[in-house]
């Protein structure tokens, strides 16, 4: 139902129009047939992981007497990763890519959009799909 409403909101629809029932886009860049792909994009921090923490072992670093010196750090692994505070967040970016002709008017649109966004498209532009 969603991409319903936003073909029927945007598809036939001059960029002017786009602009003023989606806001402005996050990019514009030329498309090979010679008209312009308009970008909407946003960016979703998912689910952390934290990468594979090899064990850290320490040995203690003895003098010839047998007293001990301090402490000798063994691993393979770069030490920045073993550091506690290091996490890796997974950024997953949606985004509506609405292409338009030479004239400046919308033909398709493509889109990888999250199911809240959808439904906020949808009730947004429900208005636009014609009565059947």
């Amino acid at each position: 139902m969603a991409n319903e409403a936003i073909y029927y909101s945007i598809v036939g629809q001059n960029e002017k129009i786009i602009r003023s029932r989606i806001g402005i886009p996050s990019s514009i860049v030329p498309a090979p047939d010679g008209g312009r792909i308009i970008i909407y994009e946003s960016y979703i921090k998912g689910m952390f992981t934290t990468p594979y923490k090899s064990k850290v072992t320490y040995s203690a670093k003895r003098d010839l007497t047998g007293n001990r010196e301090g402490f000798v750090y063994h691993s393979g692994v770069n030490k920045a990763t073993n550091d506690p505070k290091y996490t890796i967040y997974q950024t997953d970016v949606s985004y509506l890519k609405i292409y338009l002709n030479k004239q400046g008017d919308c033909i398709r649109f493509e889109q990888n959009l999250p199911r809240k966004q959808l439904e906020m498209f949808y009730e947004q532009f429900k208005k636009y799909i014609p009565k059947k």
